[in-house]
């Protein structure tokens, strides 16, 4: 079955005066399977196609057998691709940017005097810049910052979201994930550590840089030449001539995906993930309740979560806004949210939006610095909102505004969110089991072949009863529980990018905690919860409420004999075990 949107499994829901009602839902039943919508608590996961099956649908689904026809999509274009498309190869050890940390400390130790660290990883050449055949069509000279500027430092008087500048590269995406978590100062300096001089005393030439990569912290190496035109760095930069983070971090990201031209059209939440190591998740903002949404956003920010948002379009048309003042195929950095009270309004749904252009672009609409509507709110929380009329590519604008002109939020936060209220909730429980698709083995693919998918590598989840203090009045007797499936994506070549196959995993209630589940069992049950429409996303998750029992977690990919590295991830409040079960 090829590639696109499931028809099969098409959720039919009922509404009440434009809500959803839980109890109409529980009757709705499409093919056998129920699907719960995604603005409502009992929702049992956020990726959309994910289903539930009910005891009615279950029995009827037994007798008769299932005919799920899993299906898959492509991962959405971010507009932001590069003119020329990387060629792609199969993950091969994935230490693309990490072959010298071990030897960059004793050379660093060993340099003549006077003599500056040169990476002869990532050199001071265009094969650092670009993977194709594109060309600067200038003389590009590779400067230190102390050349570029008389007093070169990482930092100038702490970390700022105003920091951030972008350059002519198309990595907004990057550059608004450095802008959203540099609220955290701390978060910043885990990436880039401080007290790293770039002149002077203990100056060495080289940078240290740590990311989270599929599951660990790593450490990155570069020396601190950056691309120069006319004296003047043409990438992303700091507002302050003197300050020097933004530039050198983009670099040291660059060097992980082999050249600068490769961070073109990537996505905000996996830059994220590798600056945090937290859990992010995309909302596409026409498939949800701008009430809900909004009260989602705005909880999580309180919460001290990361969001990002996007525009679609093509980045190479967007070197100038639309009538509206903002960018097409562009990512931004979302930086607040409020209600405040007006004086004939009343408490409108704002969002504060920040462009990494830095400049004078910035939305010209509704509530944006200039607009009047802003006479109406008091002056002391004018001043506590920040609102001004800088150039400086901030502004805010009306939620329904926002969720009109911006396609998509990423939203990361350092722990998991369960309960889906914006709070990062207790951890009782982090565990994570890396596995492989094997073809000829257990690289069985989707549902679409029973026999195959039956290979696939299955999971044992057994979640304990909860005590009190892991449960709400509502669901005493379940355990809210997270799991994400993250598949391979470190790069092992320059020149080339990873293959990123469709992927989801499903999950099925148990009796049986020893022996793995059988073709048969697949043929007359549905899952009881799943990822859902497989996707070549980095990395997929479910929030799931479970009862005390045994599951069997199954990650795949869509297409049978596909190989491939993944990740499984758990996070519960409450108490589990993780263990994998044989292979067939």
């Amino acid at each position: 079955m090829g590639c696109g949107q499931s028809t099969s499994a098409s959720p039919v829901v009922a509404e009440q005066n434009g809500q959803i009602s839980e109890e109409s839902a529980s009757k709705k039943v499409y093919d056998d399977r129920i699907t719960l919508p995604n603005n409502q608590k009992f929702r049992i996961t956020v990726s959309p196609a994910s289903t539930v099956i009910d005891d009615e649908g279950a029995a009827r689904a037994r007798s008769a057998g299932v005919n799920p026809q899993d299906d898959c999509q492509q991962r959405p274009k971010t507009g932001e691709e590069g003119e020329f498309e990387q060629p792609e190869a199969e993950f091969d050890g994935g230490n693309l940017g990490l072959n010298n940390v071990e030897e960059v400390p004793r050379l660093l130790d060993s340099l003549p005097e006077g003599q500056l660290y040169e990476d002869a990883e990532f050199p001071a050449e265009d094969s650092s810049l670009y993977f194709s055949s594109r060309s600067t069509g200038d003389e590009v000279v590779w400067k230190r910052p102390h050349e570029l500027a008389e007093n070169a430092q990482l930092f100038v008087e702490g970390v700022s979201r105003r920091d951030v500048v972008q350059g002519v590269l198309g990595d907004c995406w990057f550059l608004s994930s450095c802008c959203a978590i540099a609220k955290e100062a701390k978060l910043i300096e885990r990436v880039v550590p401080p007290n790293q001089p770039l002149s002077g005393d203990g100056y060495h030439g080289c940078v240290r840089f740590s990311f989270w990569r599929f599951g660990d912290w790593v450490d990155v190496y570069i020396d601190d030449r950056l691309p120069t035109k006319n004296g003047a760095l043409f990438n992303a930069k700091c507002v302050d001539p003197n300050e020097f983070w933004v530039a050198l971090l983009e670099k040291a990201y660059a060097k992980l995906h082999g050249s600068y031209e490769a961070l073109e059209g990537g996505q905000a939440m996996d830059a994220l993930v590798d600056l945090t190591g937290g859990l992010a998740e995309r909302f596409d903002l026409a498939e949800h309740d701008q009430s809900y949404l909004f009260r989602h956003l705005y909880k999580s920010t309180v919460a001290g979560a990361f969001i990002t948002c996007s525009r679609k379009g093509d980045w190479r048309e967007a070197n100038k806004a639309d009538e509206l003042g903002l960018v097409q195929g562009h990512a931004y950095t979302v930086t607040g949210l409020a209600r405040p009270q007006h004086q004939t309004l009343g408490r409108p749904r704002l969002v504060r939006i920040r462009n990494p252009w830095a400049d004078h672009v910035e939305w010209n609409g509704a509530w944006s610095d200039s607009d009047e509507r802003w006479s109406g709110v008091d002056e002391v929380t004018r001043g506590r909102l920040g609102v001004t009329s800088l150039a400086d590519g901030e502004f805010w604008m009306e939620f329904s505004d926002f969720c009109a002109q911006f396609e998509e939020a990423s939203v990361c936060t350092l722990g998991p969110d369960y309960d889906n209220d914006g709070r990062v909730d207790h951890v009782g429980q982090v565990q994570q089991i890396r596995g492989e698709w094997v073809p000829g083995k257990n690289a069985g693919g989707s549902r679409n072949n029973f026999e195959k998918f039956a290979t696939n590598p299955q999971y044992l989840l057994t979640v304990v009863d909860p005590t009190p203090d892991e449960t709400d009045d509502d669901d005493s007797d379940k355990v809210p529980v997270l799991v994400t499936l993250m598949q391979e994506y470190r790069r092992s070549q320059r020149q080339f990018g990873i293959k990123m196959a469709q992927i989801g995993f499903l999950v099925y209630k148990v009796d049986n905690p020893i022996q793995r589940v059988p073709q048969k069992h697949f043929m007359y049950h549905y899952e009881d919860a799943s990822s859902g429409t497989y996707i070549n996303y980095r990395e997929v998750a479910a929030r799931l409420e479970l009862k005390p029992g045994h599951y069997v977690v199954i990650p795949a990919t869509f297409a049978p004999e596909t190989p491939g590295h993944f990740m499984l991830r758990v996070f519960s409040a409450g108490n589990f075990t993780l263990k994998q079960l044989p292979d067939a």
